[in-house]
């Protein structure tokens, strides 16, 4: 189980490289909010979880893996990806384009711009990062997302500007319903997952 701003982009990377190595294993993805990740993996749903931010708690064991970091995502040659983003308030004064409510990164984002009392306006809620880059490409506004949501090709019709020094830069990886044996095709995919992230150096957002 995952969430959806990493099943398209971190657990695509892993799941390809997994299916090379062993063919013959069946994978079952779920996506689901942070806090339904953690639910289904204690349900026993899933054997493992992956999330962008973990609140500990004494029933998962949990592995980093990869940094969560954020960005600010405008069109192509946009003001504010040009000129130094000092603060949200800047970012407010666009249209918005985000990820659906209930979703990490919108919550920190939103709660955030309350509490220093800044008016703001979302005009698109979208449940795919990937589909909240064609919307802000067109024009219609700007968005917040995971770095890792990048693609190459994407700075081709995109400004992307690091917002470490505005919002969270937090630890995703995995969880796991601590003292429950993993199978071996689990065991495995850990494994994968340790091998690729490590070889790609993947920061999130």
């Amino acid at each position: 189980a995952a969430t959806p701003d990493l099943i398209p982009h971190t657990l695509l990377r892993v799941v390809r490289v997994f299916l090379a190595r062993h063919p013959h294993i069946h994978l079952r993805i779920s996506s689901a909010t942070r806090h339904e990740v953690q639910e289904i993996v204690s349900d026993g749903e899933a054997d493992v979880g992956i999330v962008q931010h973990y609140d500990r708690d004494e029933q998962f064991d949990f592995e980093g893996l990869f940094v969560y970091e954020r960005v600010l995502i405008t069109p192509r040659d946009h003001p504010l990806s040009v000129e130094p983003v000092e603060s949200l308030a800047q970012v407010a004064e666009w249209p918005l384009i985000l990820m659906s409510s209930g979703t990490h990164t919108r919550d920190i984002l939103e709660s955030e711009l309350k509490r220093r009392g800044v008016n703001y306006e979302i005009i698109v809620e979208l449940d795919s990062m990937d589909m909240i880059k064609r919307y802000v490409a067109l024009g219609m506004g700007v968005s917040i997302g995971p770095r890792l949501a990048i693609d190459p090709g994407d700075q081709d019709e995109l400004g992307v500007v690091g917002l470490g020094h505005l919002l969270p830069v937090e630890q995703g990886g995995i969880i796991t319903l601590r003292g429950k044996r993993l199978s071996t095709p689990t065991e495995r995919f850990i494994s994968v997952m340790r091998d690729t992230l490590a070889t790609a150096g993947v920061q999130g957002g």
